[in-house]
């Protein structure tokens, strides 16, 4: 048992009373964060090169956001969205409507990517049922994916290794390949590729039949589960082509991509591409108060109004205004500082340092990404770009010897089959500057470099 106020530098399980997102070996207690640096209990300082769960996107400890925040919560920090409506929830949607796709303008405010993703997938079914289309249930989705860990954004995730346990609550998706430059089975990736990827989409819609299928589920830029692999650049417009000749939503999972991540505000600008719906969360809370988002049409909502008392999706916390008004201030502070036009700029030189200095080493098959967001494959054979075992643990030791070095990341493996793969990837805070892009890619060189020594 630990007694309230004794002072530890780190905690195993089973020690304390929290159950522990790690169950085996230390965790350090944090003391502070400030920037992108964080500082533990032994403080020992710490470069946040993942933003956490690719959350900070502001940095940590930034006073004025702190400062709105607090004021919120001296006026009100909680109403429930049925009985009243904020000042602070209405400027947040304002702002996000005006930076979004066009016609995307209207926003529902949740606390995490999950609850926005089975928010997104929910609207679309109702969407259908209220315009008579009943037999619209099928849901399309990526592999390899990751939208969420609720059971149903979880049963969306392209992730296999999760049926091992929740297998029997899980619901089954249909699946198409996420698009991945490194393992595309054609030659031409922009062109063939975009074709290859977007008739076996087609083929699929086509065998289940269009009448049966709702919505598809993909991630404008890829997330943690392919390492930020950007689609060819004709895949999202044909995506969107498809969905409007079909009559099929496309739900844009921007919950790890957006908020300036990729250089633009929302990552779908870059193609031009126009979902039914985009879903928010990590960036856009930058970690000071929970808060996703689900925006999507006037038009669609419209059709939910003619026909039903409201969008039946009921939260405790929807549209609450803590999270709204740390989401508010999150966006203004980007605007401010230009992050945007910082993560576009500084983002290639981020993509040209890692790739010119990562290339040269053996187990380092790829490196890929937009912005900064960066994803690095390791390979056990770089000619045939065959993988490591699972059982060899590459990422995890990657990421255990960067975590000793000081540098934080996220790692993720099984994307190549299912089973096996390694990926670390990079998204440090957009406040991130050219130095610290110099000490963060040199720091994660050095690790590799460890580890290659062992193997």
């Amino acid at each position: 048992m630990i007694k309230p106020g004794a002072t530890m530098q780190s905690i195993s399980y089973p020690q304390g009373h929290v159950l522990l997102r790690k169950l085996k070996g230390e965790i350090p207690f944090i003391d502070r964060g400030e920037g992108i640096y964080l500082y533990d209990k032994s403080g020992k300082k710490y470069i946040d090169a993942s933003g956490g769960a690719f959350v900070t996107s502001i940095g940590h400890g930034q006073k004025e956001v702190i400062e709105k925040i607090t004021a919120q919560m001296s006026k009100v920090s909680y109403v429930n969205g049925r009985h009243f409506a904020t000042e602070v929830s209405e400027s947040l949607a304002s702002k996000l409507a005006a930076k979004a796709p066009k016609g995307l303008d209207r926003v529902y405010f949740l606390s995490s990517g999950s609850e926005a993703i089975e928010a997104a997938i929910k609207f679309a079914r109702q969407y259908f049922f209220c315009k008579g289309l009943n037999e619209k249930k099928k849901i399309i989705a990526q592999i390899p994916s990751y939208h969420g860990n609720t059971i149903f954004a979880l049963s969306a995730s392209g992730r296999p290794q999760y049926k091992k346990y929740f297998s029997p609550f899980v619901t089954e998706t249909l699946r198409i390949e996420a698009p991945m430059k490194y393992r595309c089975p054609v030659a031409g990736y922009e062109d063939a590729g975009s074709k290859y990827y977007l008739d076996k989409l087609e083929a699929l819609i086509l065998a289940e039949g269009p009448e049966s299928v709702a919505c598809i589920l993909l991630e404008p830029v890829g997330g943690s589960s392919t390492g930020g692999a950007c689609p060819p650049r004709k895949y999202l417009k044909g995506v969107q082509a498809l969905c409007e000749k079909y009559e099929i939503f496309c739900i844009a999972d921007e919950v790890l991509v957006g908020v300036g991540r990729t250089g633009y505000f929302f990552a779908s600008e870059k193609d031009q591409f126009v979902p039914d719906i985009i879903v928010l969360a990590k960036g856009l809370n930058g970690g000071y108060a929970p808060l996703s988002a689900m925006i999507t049409k006037t038009e669609h909502v419209d059709v939910l109004a003619r026909e039903s008392a409201g969008f039946l999706h009921a939260q405790t916390f929807v549209n609450n205004p803590l999270g709204c008004a740390a989401g508010d201030a999150v966006v203004d502070f980007i605007e401010r500082h230009k992050l945007v036009e910082n993560a576009r700029e500084l983002g290639g030189y981020f993509q040209e340092q890692l790739s010119r200095e990562l290339s040269s080493l053996s187990i380092v098959g790829n490196v890929t990404g937009r912005g900064l967001l960066a994803g690095v494959e390791f390979v056990k054979d770089k000619t045939s770009k065959a993988p490591f075992k699972k059982s060899a643990m590459i990422y995890d030791k990657v990421q255990n010897i960067l975590f000793g070095m000081g540098l934080v990341t996220w790692g993720n493996g099984a994307h190549v089959d299912g089973e096996n793969g390694d990926i670390v990837l990079l998204a440090p805070p957009l406040i991130v500057d050219k130095k610290q892009v110099d000490v963060i890619v040199e720091t994660f060189k050095a690790g590799v470099k460890k580890l290659e020594s062992t193997l």
